[in-house]
């Protein structure tokens, strides 16, 4: 996850991409909860897309959880380069 030459600079780097990952990630989530609304149940074929986008709002969420647990090690990272300068 870390190589080993972390400047203040590398570390924000990450920062910014994990941070426009983690809205992208956000909003897949809530783009599957729109389909899922809009999605009739009314035939056995419909019924099967909503229960394919559920599941991959789940994995979209689970990737949320991935880039948030991310942030908060390099936010951690980066108040440690901060302390030692």
């Amino acid at each position: 996850m870390e190589s080993a030459e972390e400047t203040s600079g590398t570390v924000q780097g990450r920062l910014n991409v994990l941070k426009k990952s983690l809205v992208s990630e956000e909003n897949s989530v809530q783009y599957y909860k729109t389909l899922i609304d809009k999605t009739p149940l009314d035939t056995d074929e419909n019924v099967g897309a909503a229960r394919m986008y559920g599941d991959l709002r789940e994995e979209e969420k689970k990737h949320v959880e991935t880039l948030s647990a991310l942030i908060d090690y390099w936010e951690r990272r980066a108040r440690e380069l901060q302390d030692s300068d």
